[in-house]
């Protein structure tokens, strides 16, 4: 479930490298992007090495788990493993490419340096759509919409946080690029609402006790709500180009988002259904 987690935030952050306005941020942003990037791929593969596979509860680890009048099949310990090596080689390609990344960033060759989010950008994602595949066949559809949105939640406010913390480096840099991030955190919260909307309109809402309850109701707040509430605060600060008053909402709402996202991360290990 961490790893998982780990997993989504870091290929969120290089997706939203890769659609930013790259050319009006200097160079040392992503230097520094890179290596948080190749410290979170370097986690990733710890945490994978450690438990072997992807979390699966206990109880549903051997048998047939029943979601929504549908039998849910777990995969066969030979293709849990298969997987698992997979994304842990694929972190570890990560964490190497971040690290020349860095390197070509400090130099300020942006060619190279482009070439590097590209790259990490195409691995992180397809380590996600490889969780995703994981999903019931009718399921999977699903769970690629609600992974993707996760990533692109939580990647949007770290990154458009970490930008704020860097206008005090480049004060004189333009704000444009984070009205950009205040526009990508209202789509990426739109598009984690369709993601839940529809995991309730095709899959029920029965929670099985006040506990689930009280997940359901972080994830949802933290995910959906504060992303749209942040965003809006951040404008109008943006409007007195007051970049360290919108980097710290940006703060306090990554903390909530990050809330969210493990709550949400705690109701799929146990309902198998992403909420």
């Amino acid at each position: 479930m961490i790893a998982l987690f780990v997993l989504k935030l870091s290929a969120g952050i290089t997706l939203m490298w890769w659609l930013m306005p790259r050319r009006e941020v200097t160079d040392g942003f992503f230097r520094i992007q890179m290596r948080v990037v190749l410290g979170l791929a370097v986690l990733t593969a710890l945490l994978l090495a450690r438990t072997g596979t992807w979390d699966v509860p206990p109880a549903t680890s051997n048998a047939a788990v029943p979601v929504a009048n549908e039998t849910v099949v777990p995969l066969t310990a030979e293709q849990s493993a298969v997987t698992w090596k997979w994304m842990q080689w694929i972190q570890i390609g990560v964490a190497c490419v971040a690290y020349f990344g860095s390197v070509f960033w400090a130099l300020g060759r942006r060619g190279p340096g482009n070439i590097c989010i590209h790259l990490m950008m195409l691995a992180g994602c397809g380590c996600v759509l490889l969780h995703s595949c994981r999903a019931p066949a009718s399921c999977v559809w699903l769970q690629i919409l609600s992974d993707l949105s996760s990533a692109v939640v939580s990647g949007s406010v770290l990154t458009a946080m970490l930008l704020g913390h860097w206008y005090l480096t480049t004060p004189t840099m333009s704000t444009r690029p984070l009205y950009w991030f205040n526009g990508a955190i209202v789509l990426a919260a739109l598009l984690r609402l369709a993601a839940s909307a529809t995991a309730v309109a095709t899959e029920g809402l029965a929670m099985p006790g006040m506990t689930h309850w009280i997940w359901l109701t972080i994830r949802w707040t933290g995910t959906i709500v504060v992303p749209l509430l942040v965003a809006i605060l951040v404008w109008r600060i943006l409007r007195y180009q007051n970049t360290q008053s919108a980097t710290g909402v940006l703060f306090a709402g990554l903390i909530l988002v990050l809330m969210g996202e493990m709550s949400g991360a705690l109701l799929e290990r146990d309902l198998q259904i992403p909420y």
